[in-house]
């Protein structure tokens, strides 16, 4: 692996983009499957829990933004120039 700088490509940017919404959507998902099939728990409580799941899976969601966005920045590379 060479030490020069990573160049940022449409295929990094669309892996990070796939991974941040798995990271937000699949901890929704899984809360709202359990608690409707598993625990049989009511319509209202599910959608609650999935709404909470999803705000906090965004919190995680950002941090992880902001350290992908580190690992593709290169300093000198601007998308908008090629």
């Amino acid at each position: 692996m060479s030490g020069g700088p990573r160049k940022v490509t449409t295929s990094r940017i669309f892996a990070a983009g796939t991974i941040l919404a798995l990271v937000v959507s699949v901890p929704m998902l899984i809360v709202i499957l359990v608690l409707y099939y598993v625990v049989h728990a009511d319509v209202i409580l599910v959608g609650v829990a999935g709404v909470v799941t999803l705000f906090i899976a965004m919190g995680f969601g950002y941090k992880l933004s902001k350290r992908l966005s580190k690992v593709q920045d290169t300093g000198s590379t601007d998308l908008e120039k090629k």
